[in-house]
């Protein structure tokens, strides 16, 4: 991969079967492990492996590609099930593919589905020990990050308590925290500032700029397409699992506006609009 990139996807695809038995899941799970050499052939080969006979696939990610250069924030935009959620899972390793790749450069630091992926009887400390060790962070390292950690965080003695007791925007506030100190090259964060108070959604957009100006990348899932503008220099806009447009963020946002309106359902007593 060019030095200068810090993401890169090519034919990226993830495909998800519905329908299985409850029953059914440990003989799935065996039948897939079995079957993976041969699905991830075929891939290599460019015949992506299809459903078994009677069940019923979807594709929540087909085909995309791009490239992101370092220190760039890039958003993602795209309505429910776009698939967003799955483009960050499988930069982040939390999914593999079902086709093509993705390849991500430095050491990469996500906050997904509104949180991190921490243990709900450890205590917000000893989390963060377990996150520095998952990201390859040295205990020095993490022993000095701690407090400044903490006070990035802003939850006081919680500190100190189970994060099963933390509320969500304090489980949010933390993963940010330990992403920003533990020096993450690139940073994927998901829906993450909907779910802090004001104050704190000002920092994260300052800490956010910050960790741009300096080289690192962000990749940006949201919403809000203030924050969108305020934040990104570029947008990735999906729609129905493809990549159907890739540019600046104010001409994405124009687009995707303009798109959203035409396929929302007339109200009540309006005319529908009319493809000359």
């Amino acid at each position: 991969m060019n030095e200068m990139l810090a993401l890169r996807a090519v034919g990226l695809g993830k495909r998800f079967v519905r329908g299985w038995e409850p029953h059914m899941g440990m003989r799935r799970a065996a039948e897939q492990l079995l079957h993976a050499p041969f699905r991830r052939a075929a891939q290599l080969f460019g015949n992506p492996a299809n459903a078994a006979p009677g069940e019923t696939s979807f594709w929540a990610l087909r085909d995309v590609s791009f490239e992101i250069p370092r220190g760039q924030i890039t958003g993602v935009i795209g309505a429910n099930g776009a698939g967003k959620s799955v483009l960050l899972k499988l930069l982040s390793r939390v999914m593999q593919p079902t086709t093509g790749l993705a390849e991500v450069r430095g050491r990469v630091g996500s906050i997904l589905e509104g949180g991190a992926a921490f243990h709900p009887e450890l205590t917000g400390r000893e989390n963060l020990r377990l996150s520095g060790a998952l990201y390859g962070v040295a205990k020095d390292e993490i022993r000095r990050n701690m407090d400044a950690i903490a006070e990035f965080a802003e939850i006081g003695s919680f500190f100190d308590t189970p994060v099963k007791r933390y509320s969500s925007g304090m489980g949010v506030r933390l993963a940010l925290a330990v992403a920003v100190h533990l020096r993450c090259d690139v940073l994927l964060v998901d829906e993450i500032l909907a779910m802090g108070d004001e104050a704190f959604r000002g920092k994260c957009i300052d800490t956010i700029r910050s960790l741009a100006a300096r080289g690192r990348t962000v990749m940006f899932v949201s919403h809000d397409r203030t924050l969108v503008s305020q934040l990104c220099h570029r947008c990735l806009y999906l729609e129905g699992g493809r990549l159907i447009d890739d540019g600046p963020t104010a001409d994405i946002l124009a687009r995707y506006g303009a798109r959203a309106r035409w396929k929302a359902p007339p109200s009540a007593g309006a005319a529908a609009p009319v493809i000359s």
